[in-house]
C-alpha cells in the first residue's frame, strides 16, 4: 500500500515516514498542498495523510480536489491536525475527509486508523466493482430479453394470418406477455382466433405460449378442428406446466358463409356480442375450466354456436382491463366494461383503452392487457375465395376409393369417437383439407347417433331438461360401460365429378345382437326434426345443412348422407 504523508513540518514527515515504513507502508512525502495534489496525480496512491495547516494550497482545497478527480474509486483523506476548533475540523469533514486525528496521538491509535481506511478503501472499491459487474450483466441481459423478445413476438405472432375486421389492444405489464393471442385463415376460409391468459405476467407465464402458438398453427394448418386442437393444447401444458400455472382461454371460430361464430371459453371474462344498430349486448361466459388442470378427457370442448349478422362485433379481453384499479382499489369491472361498449355507436378499443386509463389511479396497467374486437360486417363481407386462397391449400385432382371401418363394441366402449382416425384416412385418399372440418362433423354427429340411439337406447328429450346434458353424459357413460354387444359399420366412398369435385357417400350402421322394438324405435328418432328451443336434434340439422341429402333407412338401422365437395375456381387456377 502506498501512503502520501502531506505536512509542512519536516521532523513530522521524518516520524511518520519511519512509522508507515517500519509497518510495510511505501511512503511518498510533501511539504506543501500544490507538490502534493502534483504527486498525487503522477503517482498511484492509496491513502493521504495530511496536516491541516498547508502553504500554497489549503487542506480544505487539497481534500476537494482528491476527492473531484477520484470519482471511479475510493480515496481515504486522513487529517492529522494541532487544531483544537471544531468549526475547522467540521469543514474538513464536510469537504471530503474521511477521518482525523488530533495532536498529540499515540501510535497505536494512529495504525489502527490507517488500517481501517485502507479496509474501508478495499471494501469500496469490491463493491464499485462488483456494481460494473453487475451493470455490465444487466445490460447484456436487457439485450438478450429484448432479443428473446423479438423472437418470442415473430414466433407467436408472425405465423398468424391478417385477418379483417380485426382492431388489437395488446399491452404487457413486462418484458414478455402473458396474454396470448393467434389469429388465423383455416383451410375451410373460417377465421379462427384464440385469446389466452397464463396465470401471471413476464417471462414465467410467457414460456408456455410458444407449444400455445406451435400446436394452434401446425395443426390448424393441417387442417384439424378447433376442438382437436384444444384438446392438443391443453394435453401438452398439462404435461410441461407447474401445477400453479394454467392457460384461460377463449377460442373463436367465425364461418363467414355460414353466418356463424363458434365460442368456447374455458376460465376467462365473459364474450361481450354488440349489435351496433340496437346497442343491445349478450355475455358468454366460461364454460370450462383453464386448460393445463385436467386431463383432456375429463374436459368437454364443445363450442357454443352463436347465428351472426353484419352489425354484430364481439369482444374478447383478459382480466388486466376489467382489473384495474381507482384510488380507492376500486375495480373498473365487467358491467362498467359492458356500458362503456353498449354507450357508443361503434366502440372502439381506443374508447375502452381510454376509458380504463381515466378510471385508474396508475399511469400504467398493474397487469397484462390484451383486447380485440371482431367486427363482423368486415368478415362476413369477405369472399370465401379469399379466405381460402390465403389458406395456401394444395389441390389435387379428385379420384374414385371407398374406405370400410368396422367397430365392435369392444372399441366403442374403450376407444370413443374413432372419427378422427377416419378423417385422417380420407385426407390420404384425396387431401380435403378445405373440408376436412365437415366431414368430421358429419362422420363425428352420425357416429355419435349411431352409439347413443342406436346401441345404448338414449332418449335425446332428456336433454331438454335444465340439467339435461349432464344427465344424458351420465346415463350414456353408464349404459357404455355396460355395453357386452353390437357394431358399427362406417363406409366412406367417393365418386369424381370433375377433376376438381366429388361426391362423397359416408354410410354409418349399426347391429345388435339383443335388437329389440326399443331398439327399432330408437332408430325412428333419428328422423325426428329438432324442436324448437330443444338441443337434442340439432346434430342432424347440422349434417343436412353440411351435406347435400341425408337418408334414414329404419329396416336396416342405417344413415347415409352425401357429401359434395368442389374446389373454388380461384384455387383450380393456381
Amino acid at each position: 500500500m502506498r501512503i502520501l504523508v502531506v505536512d509542512p513540518s519536516e521532523t513530522n514527515r521524518f516520524y511518520l515516514k519511519l512509522v508507515l515504513e517500519k509497518n510495510g507502508y511505501d511512503v511518498l512525502l510533501a511539504s506543501n498542498g500544490l507538490d502534493a495534489y502534483q504527486i498525487f496525480e503522477s503517482e498511484p496512491v492509496d491513502l493521504v495523510i495530511s496536516e491541516l495547516t498547508l502553504p500554497f494550497m489549503s487542506a480544505y482545497d487539497l481534500v476537494e480536489k482528491i476527492k473531484s478527480n477520484s470519482s471511479n474509486q475510493m480515496i481515504p483523506v486522513f487529517i492529522l491536525t494541532n487544531e483544537v476548533c471544531s468549526e475547522a475540523i467540521q469543514k474538513a469533514l464536510e469537504v471530503g475527509a474521511d477521518d482525523f486525528l488530533q495532536k498529540p496521538y499515540s501510535e497505536q491509535l494512529f495504525l489502527a486508523k490507517i488500517l481501517s481506511l485502507l479496509r474501508m478503501k478495499q471494501l469500496t472499491t469490491e463493491l464499485y466493482k462488483s456494481n460494473q459487474t453487475i451493470s455490465s450483466l444487466h445490460k447484456n441481459l436487457e439485450l438478450e430479453h429484448r432479443s428473446a423478445e423479438r423472437i418470442f413476438e415473430k414466433f407467436v405472432h408472425g405465423p398468424g394470418k391478417l385477418v379483417p375486421g380485426l382492431e388489437t389492444h395488446i399491452k404487457p405489464a413486462s418484458i414478455f406477455n402473458g396474454d396470448v393471442f393467434l389469429s388465423t385463415v383455416m383451410p375451410s376460409g373460417s377465421v379462427l382466433v384464440l385469446l389466452g391468459d397464463f396465470t401471471g405476467h413476464g417471462l414465467p407465464a410467457a414460456i408456455g405460449a410458444i407449444p400455445v402458438a406451435e400446436v394452434f398453427y401446425s395443426m390448424v394448418r393441417r387442417g384439424r378442428t378447433p376442438s382437436e386442437v384444444l384438446s392438443v393444447i391443453n394435453s401438452k401444458l398439462e404435461e410441461i406446466l407447474p401445477t400453479h400455472i394454467f392457460f384461460s382461454c377463449i377460442m373463436v371460430k367465425i364461418q363467414p358463409d355460414r353466418k356463424l361464430v363458434s365460442i368456447f371459453n374455458a376460465g376467462m371474462q365473459p364474450i361481450i356480442q354488440l349489435n351496433t344498430q340496437t346497442r343491445e349486448t349478450e355475455e358468454y361466459a366460461s364454460s370450462s375450466p383453464p386448460l393445463g388442470i385436467l386431463n383432456t378427457n375429463e374436459m368437454s370442448l364443445d363450442f357454443l354456436r352463436v347465428e351472426v349478422e353484419p352489425e354484430d362485433c364481439f369482444f374478447l379481453y383478459t382480466d388486466g382491463i376489467v382489473e384495474v384499479m381507482d384510488a380507492k382499489r376500486k375495480m373498473f369491472g365487467l358491467e362498467r366494461l359492458v356500458h362503456e361498449i353498449s354507450s357508443h355507436d361503434n366502440p372502439t378499443i381506443n374508447d375502452l383503452v381510454e376509458s380504463a386509463k381515466l378510471f385508474s389511479a396508475e399511469p400504467l396497467f398493474e397487469d397484462d392487457v390484451t383486447i380485440i374486437k371482431l367486427s363482423m360486417n368486415e368478415i362476413l363481407s369477405e369472399n370465401k375465395q379469399k379466405f381460402l386462397r390465403s389458406s395456401n391449400i394444395e389441390v389435387k385432382p379428385s379420384t374414385q376409393w371407398r374406405l370400410t371401418f368396422d367397430f365392435c363394441h369392444k372399441n366403442i366402449r374403450v376407444n370413443g369417437n374413432p372419427t378422427e382416425g377416419i378423417v385422417d384416412a380420407i385426407m390420404v385418399m384425396q387431401p380435403l383439407i378445405s373440408f376436412k372440418e365437415d366431414l368430421y362433423l358429419v362422420i363425428s354427429e352420425l357416429y355419435a347417433n349411431a352409439v347413443e340411439h342406436g346401441l345404448l337406447n338414449l332418449d335425446s328429450s332428456i336433454k331438454d331438461q335444465p340439467d339435461g346434458f349432464s344427465k344424458f353424459s351420465e346415463l350414456k357413460n353408464q349404459r357404455l360401460s355396460t355395453l357386452e354387444d353390437g357394431k358399427i359399420t362406417i363406409c366412406v366412398k367417393q365418386v369424381p365429378k370433375s377433376q376438381h369435385s366429388g361426391e362423397i357417400e359416408i354410410r354409418v350402421s349399426h347391429s345388435s345382437f339383443s335388437e329389440s322394438e326399443n331398439d327399432h324405435q330408437s332408430v325412428k328418432q333419428l328422423m325426428a326434426e329438432a324442436k324448437e328451443n330443444a338441443f337434442s336434434g340439432r346434430g342432424l340439422l347440422l349434417v343436412k345443412a353440411l351435406c347435400q341429402s341425408l337418408t334414414l333407412d329404419l329396416d336396416n338401422a342405417t344413415a347415409t348422407a352425401v357429401f359434395v365437395w368442389q374446389q373454388p375456381e380461384a384455387l383450380n387456377e393456381a
